[in-house]
């Protein structure tokens, strides 16, 4: 029996969501560890050890210790290729998921981490405004490509679609996210909701606050 992934996160809707999430659908078993943002905790010197910027998410592998929710993301599906988030290196499908996966990790992750910020942790109407209309052009393109598909990437469930999903996730908390300019996201979300490990990693019971 495999040892259980050891996860250090914040809260349910950090980035550490991702991983959870990830590590659900590929039937890992995760021991969480729980960090007090409030508290200092990822300040403190033993986890400034493990991680020395200080941030989440945090694992442990058999490997050492991995930083940033989407490279420990892929490196989890890399590892159990039957479960199908990740095509093969020789896959005619292989440029397309990452072109997906790195617009998910960088421009969209900045842009919603801004909403987030200017929402929910420090609040300034006038900034979110500016950041809710930038992230909207990337989003009407998103929006659009999903009209006729079930998943980003080859109408499959993929790692892609964990990263955006909990990115959707994130904007509906903000209320950046109406059905009436993204009736084809809003579809999409509810439907990655659905899915057990979705359920289970709690990200999606967030939206019944929403």
């Amino acid at each position: 029996m495999n040892a259980p992934l050891k996860l250090y996160s914040f809260a349910p809707f950090d980035r550490a969501a991702r991983v959870r999430w990830t590590a659900l659908e590929l039937g890992l078993t995760l021991e969480e560890v729980a960090l007090s943002y409030g508290g200092g905790d990822h300040k403190e010197a033993a986890y400034r050890a493990k991680n020395p910027f200080g941030q989440v998410p945090l694992v442990e592998t058999a490997q050492g210790y991995m930083i940033e929710s989407v490279a420990i993301c892929q490196y989890l599906a890399e590892q159990h290729p039957q479960a199908g988030l990740v095509p093969a290196l020789d896959s005619p499908l292989r440029a397309n998921w990452l072109s997906w996966l790195f617009l998910c990790a960088s421009d969209l992750d900045a842009r919603c981490s801004e909403i987030m910020n200017y929402s929910l942790l420090r609040p300034d109407a006038e900034r979110r405004a500016t950041a809710v209309n930038v992230v909207s052009r990337a989003l009407a393109v998103v929006d659009a490509h999903m009209a006729e598909r079930e998943f980003l990437v080859d109408d499959t469930f993929m790692l892609p679609d964990i990263v955006m999903g909990h990115e959707l996730v994130l904007l509906s908390l903000c209320k950046a996210l109406d059905s009436d300019t993204y009736p084809n996201l809003l579809r999409y979300r509810d439907r990655l909701g659905t899915r057990a490990a979705a359920q289970a990693s709690g990200l999606f019971a967030l939206l019944d606050r929403a």
